[in-house]
């Protein structure tokens, strides 16, 4: 991979982690009989993310080993944050047992007119433009694994599935194997990996109302022609208005790098975001 300034997110989740915890310890107040913790695990519901986002790609030509590598939102200004529609669920079908589902699409798109650019091997003067069309599902299912009137442990286990699909187009001077043509350059990825999941999650009840759950997971495996390792982790304050109506207000980390390789390119792909989210949902 060439070398560049690749970002990882600083201390503000931890601090923003501190800050839910001071925040919900000084607003509730314990209750006093345990029965009163009566959760419904059935629930589904609609939300909204403002993520950050940091991405690059490398296409490298397997047969001249020529590379060109896009820093996504800094060379091409891509957005680095987006407002994004989630949907979630949970379904509990016996005491130790659930399924639960996450999706979201990120949809990206910047063009620059005026280019001077070095991409690795890969010399452009003219116009450009990237898209990002990526799918996130995630569907897992929950093992209860200790629980009590408070607290619950869950073993998770599951699918990331990921629908990726990148295109970059170049119009203009390109100077590349050490030719320089005038024409149009295209790198089209395309991959729909589905990847095995493990994880934990911790759930406390601070009150019949207030809750709040720790979840990290782990994906890594191959498909096809994929290879890649995922982590990622979320942090959610749950809060009951009602028997059937409850909200969520977290934040989470999701850190993505995996290889596209066929017998006449590689792709590296390095895809990451942070971000805070709210959602709302019926409970059954």
């Amino acid at each position: 991979m060439a070398n560049h300034v690749y970002s990882r997110p600083t201390n503000l989740i931890f601090r923003v982690l501190i800050a839910t915890f001071i925040a919900l310890f000084s607003t509730v107040s314990f209750a006093q009989d345990d029965k009163e913790f009566d959760r419904k695990d059935t629930g589904f519901g609609i939300g909204y993310a403002l993520v950050r986002f940091d991405t690059s790609f490398k296409f490298t030509d397997k047969q001249t080993d020529q590379s060109l590598f896009v820093d996504a939102e800094g060379t091409f200004n891509l957005p680095d944050y987006d407002a994004i529609p989630v949907l979630y669920g949970t379904y509990r079908f016996s005491p130790n047992h659930a399924i639960g589902f996450s999706y979201f699409r990120v949809s990206r798109q910047s063009s620059i007119i005026n280019i001077d650019e070095t991409f690795d091997d890969v010399h452009i003067i003219g116009e450009a433009t990237f898209n990002d069309d990526t799918q996130f599902l995630n569907i897992s299912y929950a093992n209860t694994l200790h629980e009590d009137d408070r607290s619950r442990i869950l073993g998770l286990f599951g699918l990331t599935v990921l629908d990726v699909r990148y295109v970059f187009d170049a119009e203009g001077t390109i100077t590349y194997d050490n030719m320089t043509t005038v024409g149009t350059l295209r790198e089209d990825t395309g991959v729909l990996a589905p990847m095995p999941q493990l994880g934990l999650d911790f759930w406390y009840a601070f009150t019949p109302k207030w809750g709040i759950s720790t979840r990290v997971s782990l994906v890594a495996g191959s498909f096809d022609d994929i290879r890649g390792f995922v982590i990622s982790s979320n942090i959610n304050a749950k809060y009951r208005f009602s028997e059937s109506v409850g909200a969520i207000f977290g934040i989470s980390y999701f850190d993505a790098d995996f290889i596209i390789e066929d017998s006449l390119e590689r792709t590296d792909v390095e895809y990451s975001y942070d971000g805070v989210f709210v959602g709302l949902h019926a409970l059954f």
